[in-house]
């Protein structure tokens, strides 16, 4: 026969089972970000800079995601060099090939090259692009949104440029983009995709301050994943409940958000950036393409043979 369970002990007994229950249903989401990369496959070996790059950052993002599954992986725009320099950008395409991004948005220096060579390097890529106001003449690989689920949790993932951000470019190099409005464009994307998705996730082509600004706009967006201003925002803040995150330029830093989510109610957001710091591991293979583009262009780092002597 059971013996007598005392009330204060049966309540004490119901708290611990009804707290594990809660903490049970939490689920932690990590999304990496980069953005603002310039073509940088490795470190400057600038004394005032001390960071690493590409070479740096592809051995940790793969261990983070190898380490946390629940985890995503954005890049926000301009990936490529400034000048468009044709051998170096294809390298750093096979570099990104070699991480598992979920979505890529265009900047402006991808939006200012000609088609063929956008289509060239988005299929070496392969990776899906998001442009969820973005419009190239001859460029047919770019979507509205790409949906991603992790732990039963979806997660849509959107992305715009303000016209903002190619301003100053010259007719010819602005003849075949067209920007739609934004905001039109993002709550237009929103409203088809929101009875079956949990997250929203916004890469942003315009700068931090517009940013901020875009944020108390536009409701329901958890996350807006910044780039162009190259903002290395170490403490993110939150606009009308989305957290704005930025992750400086030149592959010198990895941002990490952070959602805590209990059931379906994101209930925690917070956000940091890694530094990439010179000691840490280099990737064999990226290795391997500095070391091509040294041979075939003959522009060698000097502050690295001397660093190395």
């Amino acid at each position: 026969m059971m013996g007598h369970v005392k009330p204060s002990r049966f309540r004490l007994i119901l708290a611990v089972f009804l707290t594990a229950s809660i903490f049970a249903q939490e689920k932690i989401l990590y999304i990496l970000h980069t953005n603002n990369t310039n073509g940088a496959l490795e470190n400057c070996y600038c004394p005032d800079h001390p960071f690493g790059a590409v070479e740096k950052r592809t051995v940790f993002i793969n261990n983070f995601i190898s380490s946390h599954p629940n985890s995503i992986l954005v890049d926000a725009g301009d990936m490529f060099t400034m000048t468009h320099q044709s051998f170096k950008d294809s390298l750093l395409a096979e570099a990104y090939g070699l991480l598992p991004y979920d979505a890529i948005l265009p900047g402006d220096q991808e939006l200012t090259m000609s088609p063929k060579q956008i289509n060239r390097l988005y299929d070496m890529m392969n990776i899906n692009v998001v442009g969820t106001n973005i419009f190239l003449e001859g460029v047919d690989n770019i979507i509205a949104s790409h949906i991603v689920e992790k732990d039963g949790i979806k997660i849509a993932i959107l992305g715009i440029m303000d016209p903002y951000a190619v301003k100053y470019y010259t007719p010819e190099q602005k003849d075949h983009i067209v920007l739609k409005d934004p905001v039109e464009a993002i709550k237009a994307e929103m409203e088809k995709l929101v009875d079956g998705t949990d997250i929203f996730i916004l890469l942003t082509h315009q700068g931090a301050d517009l940013d901020y600004a875009l944020a108390d706009k536009i409701e329901g967006l958890h996350v807006i994943v910044g780039s162009h201003s190259q903002s290395p925002l170490d403490k993110p803040e939150e606009v009308n409940g989305t957290l704005i995150v930025q992750a400086g330029k030149e592959g010198y830093y990895v941002g990490i958000a952070e959602l805590i989510i209990n059931g379906k109610d994101v209930v925690s957001k917070s956000g940091r950036i890694d530094t990439m710091k010179f000691e840490m591991p280099d990737d064999e293979r990226v290795m391997n393409f500095i070391h091509e583009y040294e041979q075939k262009s003959g522009r060698i780092n000097r502050r690295k043979l001397k660093e190395k002597e």
